[in-house]
């Protein structure tokens, strides 16, 4: 009988571990500042993670610090790095944080920044 719940006790601390082991972590560096009204985070990834999750998380925090503000968010750039040999997945967005009635505050022209995916591939084929 002490040996059928020692089994059971191990099988289900196994899945337990696996289960850990195998989701996905997160992590920020927070909003920084990068000049007048201009703020960066970098939401990076580890295990199965989707890039789509990063940008989402990225752009939730990067709205939640400019309402915290009384601001609006207003979207400079973005840059998203898939996982590759080596790197971690991560995506860095750029913004600006404005009054509603800032001239700057205008309807976004979204144009992507280049990815470093291909340099990335060149590096491979290097070595």
């Amino acid at each position: 009988m002490k040996s059928k719940v020692l089994y059971l006790f191990l099988c289900f601390c196994s899945i337990i571990t696996i289960f850990i082991v195998g989701c996905a972590w997160y992590s920020s560096t927070g909003v920084v500042s990068s000049g007048k009204d201009t703020y960066t985070v970098v939401v990076s990834g580890r295990g199965k993670v989707w890039l789509v999750d990063l940008q989402k998380m990225a752009f939730q925090e990067a709205n939640n610090f400019c309402q915290s503000k009384g601001k609006v968010f207003q979207r400079v750039a973005t840059k998203k790095v898939p996982a590759a040999r080596g790197v971690d997945p991560f995506v860095e967005l750029q913004f600006r944080a404005l009054s509603p009635d800032d001239p700057d505050y205008l309807r976004p022209d979204l144009k992507p920044l280049p990815d470093l995916e291909a340099y990335i591939e060149i590096e491979e084929t290097e070595q």
